[in-house]
């Protein structure tokens, strides 16, 4: 018999039952658990997920005096909170080598490498080791339906750029610096086929 044929009830019935398997499967999709099967950091004081957790097993510190190639902390430090425009302290959190990039392992010229953010820069790093820790082939991804969702937060290096001059921008410029660009990185590197 054809669904044509079957009573208006009956099909009533039908589309409530495969309504019925849809929100059970999504149902059981949610419930679903999430195994993390790799990864990768870099915070404060540790390059690599053990050296993390020693770091806070030890309830170590990971701050340290502002190093003198990121800024003249002296030029902009006041003790008195109430200063405008200044800092009232001369320590923070920084990665170690935040300037070193293997630019030609993730198949990206010199030029382009200077003009992207380090946070896009160590996407890639980052990710990459999250699959190698996974036991993950990252040329095995590609053509896959694996999506990458990425938060960035500041745009130090768009201004760091810009106050070095015009003349450094060139067509690599937007790219490196445009927070949309990061997620879209790694999908392009790894030859992803779903959301990024």
């Amino acid at each position: 018999m054809s669904e044509s044929q079957l009573s208006p009830l009956k099909r009533a019935f039908l589309a409530l039952e495969a309504a019925e398997a849809r929100a059970t499967a999504l149902e059981t999709a949610a419930r679903e658990p999430i195994a993390v099967i790799g990864v990768g950091c870099r915070v404060p004081g540790a390059d690599d997920p053990a050296a993390f957790w020693q770091v806070l097993a030890d309830g170590i510190d990971a701050t340290r005096e502002v190093p003198a190639e990121r800024w003249d902390a002296a030029a902009i430090h006041d003790p008195d909170a109430d200063v405008p425009g200044r800092v009232v302290t001369r320590r923070g959190g920084f990665l170690r080598e935040v300037d070193r990039f293997d630019a030609a392992f993730f198949n990206i010229s010199p030029r382009e490498a200077q003009a992207m953010d380090p946070q896009q820069r160590l996407l890639l790093e980052v990710a990459w080791e999250a699959l190698e820790h996974a036991g993950q082939a990252p040329d095995r991804l590609g053509h896959s339906r694996t999506g990458v969702f990425v938060g960035v937060c500041t745009s130090d290096y768009a201004y760091l750029q810009i106050r070095h001059g015009a003349a450094r921008l060139d067509a690599h410029y937007a790219s490196g610096i445009a927070h949309s660009i990061t997620s879209g990185r790694l999908s392009y590197l790894l030859g992803l086929q779903a959301p990024a």
